[in-house]
């Protein structure tokens, strides 16, 4: 069931695609929340390819290098708030809290970040005059 995890990506892909189609003012800030929403256990789904002779081993070791900095954040959140009992084993329902607290937790970092940087791109477009003027044809004289 947890190889499943790994269609999740296909939601900040649409989101990178629709975005860029639809030419929506903040777009690095949804694909920010679309990404950010999803990594955890996506980065879940990574680690169970390893069973894949060579593309599996690398995408797990992506997925583990991932997975040690977005799930254990939720993981050591829940831990501290008393919603998960310390050395205990991880229920399925566990899980789903895990990773729902990373998803909002981490799609609204991300978001943030990516409202920065569609800001500043804003304001680097507004200083560059040549992007600001209109293109013309030039017709020839007769």
């Amino acid at each position: 069931m947890t190889e499943w995890l790994i269609f999740l990506a296909i939601v900040p892909l649409s989101c990178i695609y629709l975005t860029k189609s639809m030419e929506i003012k903040n777009r690095i800030m949804w694909n920010g929340i679309a990404i950010g929403a999803v990594i955890a256990p996506v980065s879940f789904g990574l680690i169970q390819m390893t069973y894949i002779p060579f593309l599996g081993k690398f995408l797990g070791l992506v997925g583990v290098i991932v997975n040690l900095t977005h799930g254990s954040i939720g993981y050591i959140s829940l831990l501290w708030s008393g919603m998960i009992e310390p050395n205990q084993p991880i229920t399925a329902l566990e899980f789903v809290m895990i990773n729902t607290f990373n998803g909002v937790l981490f799609a609204y970092i991300y978001g943030l970040i990516g409202y920065a940087v569609d800001r500043r791109m804003a304001k680097e477009k507004d200083r560059i005059p040549a992007l600001k003027a209109m293109f013309h044809t030039v017709t020839p004289h007769s």
